[in-house]
């Protein structure tokens, strides 16, 4: 997957970065992860960071943001285009390049929209709970959601069903797995492992595997 040395270098700079922030301003955390199928992967990098005088899980925070995805869908009469989307979360920048190029696709070349998302978390039952996240660009049918159920072992790891959904107005990919997340990394680092099964439309079925990480700073 060739967005994963890309998304190894822009962390190094980062974890270099924040290794030369002040005390005061080390209250953060880096996420990042990737996750490929047959027919879609992505890959992204990002930290939260705590407003100045607030903290994480008390007040206001800002994000920076980087991903990358990479699709391909079937363009009649049986030509497959490949798809490659690199974006930055806030007002969410896009540069979308195709191959071949596909003159009816208006997501492609570069692109400013504004960018919702809703995150959320709750307790479903005893030992349950649940999370989701939805995001979507308004002015373009780009959306991307995710529902995890997960209970937690006498080992304090999380484990669970999350169903993806995802797509624009030129592919849509539902995806159904496990994952295992909370693995200890060092001290406060974390690590998620995920896999299951793909399925984009008018294509048959495909296995995914992701992995994700959480470095508070």
């Amino acid at each position: 997957m060739k967005a994963i040395p890309a998304v190894a270098g822009l962390l190094s700079v980062l974890l270099a970065a924040l290794w030369g922030m002040p005390a005061w301003a080390r209250d953060g955390v880096i996420l990042t992860g990737v996750e490929g199928s047959r027919d879609n992967h992505s890959a992204y990098l990002g930290t939260v960071l705590p407003l100045f005088g607030q903290h994480l899980g008390q007040g206001l925070v800002q994000r920076y943001w980087l991903d990358y995805t990479g699709y391909r869908y079937e363009k009649q009469p049986f030509r497959t285009i490949d798809s490659e989307v690199a974006g930055y979360l806030g007002a969410h920048y896009s540069d979308t390049r195709l191959s071949p190029g596909d003159p009816d696709n208006d997501n492609q070349g570069k692109q400013l929209h504004a960018k919702l998302q809703f995150e959320g978390e709750t307790d479903l039952a005893a030992g349950w709970r649940g999370n989701g996240i939805v995001s979507y660009l308004l002015g373009d049918f780009n959306y991307w959601a995710r529902l995890r159920v997960q209970t937690t072992l006498a080992n304090r790891l999380h484990v669970g069903p999350e169903l993806v959904v995802q797509g624009d107005a030129y592919y849509d990919a539902y995806k159904l797995g496990l994952f295992m997340g909370n693995i200890p990394l060092g001290e406060r680092s974390a690590l998620t492992l995920k896999g299951g099964v793909s399925q984009t439309l008018n294509e048959t079925a495909s296995l995914y595997l992701g992995t994700e990480f959480y470095i508070p700073f």
